[in-house]
């Protein structure tokens, strides 16, 4: 518990590591990150689309 609070604190000498994630939602425009949000949120519905269509279809050729 000592070495999360004293790393809260940033008492430690060691450099934390960024991720790009990171990185990337730190030192991007508004633009570059709605644009990318916006891709996000496209991809993922067109996932859940395919995955209501399969289930649909399943659904279909079970109850025939």
């Amino acid at each position: 518990m000592i070495k999360r609070i004293i790393a809260f604190f940033g008492f430690t000498e060691t450099a934390k590591s960024q991720s790009d994630f990171s990185l990337f939602f730190h030192d991007a425009s508004s633009a570059e990150k709605k644009k990318l949000l916006l891709e996000v949120v496209k991809e993922a519905n067109k996932d859940q689309q395919k995955l209501i269509n399969k289930y649909n279809q399943t659904f279909r050729h079970s109850a025939q």
